[in-house]
């Protein structure tokens, strides 16, 4: 029996529009602005890729008239026509759902201002001027896009060794060569002053929907240096065994994240590229795409996530879906929901599950694939652990959602929106289980809940209301705490009224389920923006309560993992 564990009443509205999860359409949520680093990514569709990768296959980015190789920040602002061009594109996306304005600007300003053997500081002048420049572009990136999270990219080590060494006659080899042929070390030093200045600008812009997130070393960390260094320091390192972020100093990105096939010597490849951008969604986009859901529930894993076939066969440990003119196997997906209070109406859900291998892959048309049927069962098919049986056994309802993924490969994600009609079999008591099939001749292997976050499959849950049950006598009951920045990862900041101030109160922060997390009581309150330590707070879903011996405020957060 669940615990009614609040001692008041809230009504909280959470403001999703209903929507109907079979109305295919596809919408831009992402605005890519600035330099090659942008640009490429626009040409190579990396972010298309990485939301397709994270569920968002029927999402997509746009970059007309916003992204351009060899621009600097203040050719985007000084110069009449690219700024007229960046307004122009800007304005065009006020009809438009974008939720994510990224952008790449200021390598540029002072790439080549620097040569081997330079100190650090002879980038200062230069930094403060595109940094002024950045003022602007930000600020009308925010005027245009009021709603939408702004995040600067971060630029990653380059690599001139291998190039040169392979490539003599690649122009940027002259380039280097009048620079003083620095070392890996020396321009790796420069990569991070010039990201922990960038870091620094963005913290001091103290803007809720401003972000910036370090992943110098991330080509390092992917690919590893799988072959010694032809030169100082030589040496190899495996895969992800370098330190993140920052990773070797002294080494390059790996040759083979370079783009042109080895022969660019300042950006990556398409596939380079797209490991940024799911570093991206991995760090911030997706958990925000879906930042309006009460809880994720996780399916069980261990015995209870599996598959069975027509001859009878099961199996755990993943989750398979195939079907051949002998066999089809069917995928059993197993979530104990009964952490769902009684009280909460569920007006929306999805389901997530993401490929490790795919036999046939599909196109990149392939956004609302119709050959997939999901089941579902309040409780379970036979007994909770998966069994022959399953295969055929009674559902609550069949067919219950509708489909958007594209799986071009290994590592995709099907993201399955539950019909309005199927929400009443989410079991709020036990388990429910899912059972998934295809019509399409083809194999696919899907990772199970023994895995790590956003690989194992997990299950987005909307309420209608959060409504908390009790009796309470205060004055006055407020239930629109203003907090900011939410999501975050590390601290909130509590806006008040003045009518909080120099008051004796409590603080107390709980999780979906009515339990208690953390309480404090402040003796008074000193400031209308009121700061409070969230970092050792796991990811996820919060309610904040502050309260005094008149009134009562409520409010809602996302903590982020770390």
């Amino acid at each position: 029996m669940k615990k009614l564990i609040f001692l008041f009443a809230v009504v909280f509205s959470i403001n999703v529009q209903a929507q109907n999860a079979c109305n295919h359409v596809t919408s831009p949520h992402l605005r890519l602005v600035g330099d090659s680093w942008m640009q490429f990514p626009a040409i190579y569709q990396a972010y298309d890729s990485a939301l397709a990768k994270y569920g968002f296959a029927d999402y997509y980015s746009l970059s007309d008239g916003t992204t351009l190789i060899s621009m600097t920040a203040e050719s985007w602002w000084q110069v009449d026509i690219t700024r007229n061009a960046l307004r122009s594109a800007l304005n065009t996306d006020y009809n438009k759902p974008i939720e994510i304005v990224m952008v790449s600007l200021g390598g540029n300003d002072v790439a080549f201002k620097i040569s081997a053997g330079d100190s650090l500081n002879v980038l200062d002048d230069d930094l403060y001027r595109a940094k002024l420049f950045m003022d602007s572009i930000f600020d009308f990136i925010h005027q245009t896009h009021p709603n939408a999270q702004i995040i600067w990219q971060c630029y990653d080590y380059p690599n001139f060794n291998d190039p040169c060494l392979d490539f003599p006659w690649d122009p940027y080899c002259d380039l280097w060569d009048r620079h003083g042929n620095a070392t890996p070390y020396q321009i790796n030093r420069f990569m991070n002053y010039l990201t922990d200045y960038n870091d620094s600008v963005t913290q001091a812009y103290n803007k809720p929907y401003m972000h910036f997130f370090n992943n110098l070393g991330l080509m390092q960390w992917h690919y590893g240096q799988t072959a010694p260094l032809r030169y100082p320091p030589y040496g190899s390192y495996p895969p992800r065994s370098v330190p993140f972020p920052r990773g070797r100093l002294d080494y390059p990105s790996p040759h083979e994240a370079m783009g042109l096939g080895g022969v660019d010597t300042y950006h990556l490849g398409p596939g380079s590229f797209t490991v940024l951008a799911d570093f991206y969604l991995r760090k911030y986009i997706s958990n925000y795409l879906r930042k309006e859901r009460d809880t994720t529930a996780h399916s069980q894993g261990a015995d209870k996530d599996g598959w069975v076939t027509s001859g009878n066969q099961t199996g755990t440990g993943e989750i398979q879906l195939g079907k051949s003119s002998a066999t089809i196997t069917k995928g059993i997906i197993s979530f104990n929901t009964d952490f769902i209070p009684d009280d909460k109406r569920i007006k929306r859900a999805s389901l997530f599950i993401k490929n490790k291998t795919i036999d046939k892959k599909y196109p990149l048309s392939e956004v609302f694939p119709n050959f997939f049927k999901l089941d579902i069962v309040k409780g379970a098919f036979g007994n909770d652990a998966v069994e022959a049986s399953d295969f055929s056994a009674p559902a609550s309802a069949y067919d219950v959602a509708c489909v958007a993924g594209n799986l071009r490969g290994n590592e995709y994600t099907l993201r399955f929106d539950l019909k309005e009609d199927a929400l009443q079999y989410i079991n709020k008591t036990g388990t429910t289980q899912f059972r998934l099939e295809m019509s399409d001749e083809n194999f696919i292997r899907f990772y199970n809940g023994d895995t790590a976050e956003l690989e194992g499959p997990y299950l987005d849950l909307y309420y209608d209301t959060s409504t908390v049950i009790g009796v309470f006598n205060k004055k006055n009951t407020d239930q629109n705490l203003q907090l900011f920045p939410n999501p975050s990862k590390n601290e909130i900041t509590v806006q008040l009224d003045k009518e909080w101030l120099l008051k004796k109160s409590t603080v107390t922060i709980y999780n979906t389920q009515g339990a208690m997390i953390t309480t404090s009581t402040l003796n008074k309150i000193e400031s209308r923006e009121l700061k409070i330590d969230i970092s050792k707070l796991a990811a996820g879903n919060y309610f904040i309560s502050i309260e005094n011996s008149d009134s009562r405020s409520v409010g809602t957060f996302v903590k982020l993992q770390e």
